[in-house]
């Protein structure tokens, strides 16, 4: 059960170095798109709500650790988002495409509200806070799908070796 965690925290830990190392290259407008969502949906998803959430709390607390503004903002969301996923799946089968799909559109909802919240109690209810949230809100959907999916392909992927 420890090797399981820790390969999910490994999976975290590179997602965490293409947020900051990759993602700026494909900002649109200088929205950044967040490729945590996915994995951390992904991640419960698949696995456990003992091992998913702590993994989730860790890896949104090494993210935090990049804007100390906002110290512990993902690390909360990533728990709440982690425990909504979890009640979501529950009552769906877990390959059902439609529970995944409503599982990334609620947990990319429930962030862009949540981040708007922080950011808004922070820094102050402006206009361009909710014009770029919005755009962030649809772009972190996109990409969130995309990724998601390619992980879903990625972990069904057998490697067969055979020899001639």
């Amino acid at each position: 059960m420890f090797f399981k965690g820790l390969k999910i925290f490994l999976l975290g830990v590179i997602f965490i170095y293409l947020q900051v190392l990759v993602i700026p290259a494909i900002s649109i407008l200088g929205i950044l798109p967040l490729v945590l969502l996915p994995w951390l949906i992904y991640t419960v998803w698949t696995r456990d709500q003992i091992i998913a959430l702590p993994v989730a709390f860790l890896v949104g607390l090494m993210y935090d650790t990049l804007n100390p503004q906002t110290f512990g903002m993902h690390a909360m969301i990533f728990c709440l988002l982690a425990i909504l996923i979890n009640i979501l799946r529950i009552p769906f089968e877990q390959d059902s495409v439609v529970a995944k799909l409503i599982a990334i559109g609620s947990s990319n909802l429930l962030f862009s509200l949540l981040n708007i919240l922080i950011m808004g109690v922070s820094f102050g209810f402006e206009a361009n806070l909710y014009q770029i949230s919005l755009g962030a809100f649809f772009y972190n959907l996109i990409l969130s799908t995309l990724i998601f999916a390619l992980m879903q392909l990625v972990s069904r992927l057998r490697i067969v070796i055979a020899d001639e």
